[in-house]
This record gives C-alpha cells, sequence and structure tokens, in this order.
C-alpha cells in the first residue's frame, strides 16, 4: 500500500487559532471583567495541503515508501521461506517419530510467532516516523503562519481546508495556502525520516501502512 497523504493534520483550526489569535486578546482593554476583543481580521489557509505539497512534506512521502518497498521484499522472501519449511514438515509428518515431529513443529510456530513480531515492530516503526515527521512540518508551518499573520495584521488563521470548517466561501486574497507552502520550501526544503526507538509513543494518530500478515 502506497503512501499518498497524511491523513489527520494534527494541528487543526482550533491550535492555528489559539496560537495566533491569543497574544491579540491578551492585549485587549477589560470592559466589564472581560476582554475588549478586537474586529477579527481573518486569514484562511489548507493547512494540510500546505504540509502535505511541501517539499519536505513530499520528502516524507517518498522516505516512507521506499522504506515500505523494502519490507515488503523481506517479508515476501520471509513469507517464502516459511511456506516451504511447512511443506517440507507435513511431508516428513509420516516418516518422523510423533515426539520429533512435535518438536519440529513447535520450533516452526516459534518462527511463524518471530515473523509476525517482527511485522509488528516494522509496522509501529513506519507509524512513529511517519507521524513524528510530519510534527516537524506542523510545528515550522505554525512558526511561519504566526509571523505571516503578524506581518499582514491578522489575529485568527483559519483552516478551511476540506473536512476541517465549515467555511462555504472566502475571498481568494485572504487564502495564504500557497504564500504559506512557499517559505514553509524556503526554510524546510527537505527532511529526513529518522527510525525512532519503539518505546517512544507518539502523541497523534498516523495513517497506517497494512503490511500482509502471514496467514
Amino acid at each position: 500500500m502506497v503512501v499518498r497523504n497524511f491523513g489527520t493534520v494534527s494541528l487543526g483550526a482550533a491550535i492555528v487559532a489559539s496560537l495566533l489569535f491569543a497574544p491579540f486578546v491578551a492585549n485587549g482593554q477589560q470592559t466589564g471583567g472581560l476582554p475588549a476583543l478586537p474586529a477579527p481580521i481573518i486569514a484562511v489557509i489548507d493547512f494540510k495541503r500546505a504540509v502535505e505539497e511541501s517539499e519536505a512534506g513530499k520528502s516524507i512521502i517518498r522516505q516512507i515508501n521506499d522504506r515500505h518497498r523494502r519490507i515488503q521484499k523481506e517479508i515476501a522472501a520471509d513469507t517464502t521461506a516459511l511456506e516451504e519449511t511447512k511443506r517440507e514438515l507435513e511431508q516428513q509428518r509420516a516418516v518422523l517419530a510423533p515426539e520429533a515431529f512435535k518438536q519440529r513443529w513447535r520450533d516452526f510456530q516459534i518462527r511463524v510467532q518471530e515473523y509476525r513480531q517482527g511485522i509488528q515492530r516494522e509496522q509501529k516503526k513506519l507509524d512513529l516516523m511517519l507521524g513524528q515527521s510530519i510534527l516537524q512540518v506542523e510545528a515550522r508551518l505554525a512558526e511561519i503562519l504566526r509571523a505571516m499573520a503578524q506581518e499582514i495584521g491578522s489575529n485568527l488563521v483559519i483552516d478551511a481546508g476540506p473536512g476541517r470548517g465549515n467555511i462555504l466561501f472566502s475571498d481568494s486574497q485572504l487564502v495564504l495556502t500557497e504564500q504559506a507552502k512557499a517559505r514553509l520550501n524556503e526554510v524546510l526544503p527537505d527532511i529526513k525520516v529518522v527510525e525512532p526507538p519503539l518505546k517512544q509513543r507518539s502523541n497523534r494518530q498516523t495513517p497506517r501502512l497494512q503490511i500482509p500478515k502471514v496467514q
């Protein structure tokens, strides 16, 4: 299965808005115990698309898919070896002593279990590598959006990508997606996907690459 996008982006509208809007609210005047909110000056971005279509985002996809293909080849070789061993055991059942056959079958089952555990470990690595790499790009894009908002005097940036909000229309002049993506490409033209320790847990839900398991 080839990865084509990142799935759910963790820095959605609420987080992006809070990063950019909170400092302006804090500076408002107090009125009856409540802050006098400034008039919203809104900018719009498709956050997910900006991350996915950035040079760093596309690099992540390539690296994950390359690793996935290598794993698939290794799994295919291991699967063939296990299937051959199973056929040999079935042929030896009639000639081996019962205890000898049971021991060889137990040894085979241990190999199968190790094979399955190996696949699970690789699955976890891929998920963590994908998720943590995306987080780095998202964090950099959030910094860029903060700077852009200050430059244009915006106090509210809304993530209006498909499925991210209920905005039905926005003036094209309010949309920062292409400009933000261009700046992201300048400051983060590439990113190296690294292998994390398995004990590390991802703090976000990431797309899962489906690797076939032995039947």
